[in-house]
């Protein structure tokens, strides 16, 4: 948990892989404590985009205009003004099962996760996305 406490505290925003097993409530707890807002995308069933976006619409609270692709989960991601806080930390529990059935799509949602991180990092605020799954994620550094 010293990795992700780090990043917390820090408020060092990103896309990470995360090699830890650290249940999702521990997480949750340690983003609460240093005051982020936390959301968990559970994606063991979730093996096409549509199914993506419907559930992280959910986990992450999107108002009810949601408009069910890319480009709107976009910019849900880069709005969050139903959720106040100065940082943002979103875990993404079983990934290999979207990257697998939808590669495409997985690659997409990647760029979405870094463009966000960096859109608030030039807010003043910060976006953690932790992604954690069966295998490493090429590109994406892990952190433990």
């Amino acid at each position: 948990m010293d990795p992700i406490n780090t990043l917390l505290k820090k408020k060092h925003g990103g896309v990470f892989y995360l090699t830890s097993q650290t249940a999702p409530a521990e997480l949750e707890k340690a983003a609460k404590n240093t005051g982020c807002a936390y959301f968990h995308i559970e994606g063991q069933k979730l093996t096409k985009k549509e199914q993506f976006l419907n559930h992280a619409a959910l986990a992450l609270h999107f108002p009810d205009y949601f408009g069910d692709n890319w480009d709107a989960f976009e910019d849900c991601l880069m709005d969050l003004s139903w959720c106040d806080a100065d940082c943002y930390l979103i875990v993404y529990d079983h990934t290999d099962v979207l990257a697998e059935h939808s590669p495409q799509h997985f690659d997409t949602l990647l760029e979405i996760f870094k463009e966000a991180a960096a859109f608030w990092q030039g807010q003043g605020k910060t976006m953690i996305t932790l992604l954690r799954g069966k295998h490493p994620i090429k590109g994406i550094d892990a952190i433990g």
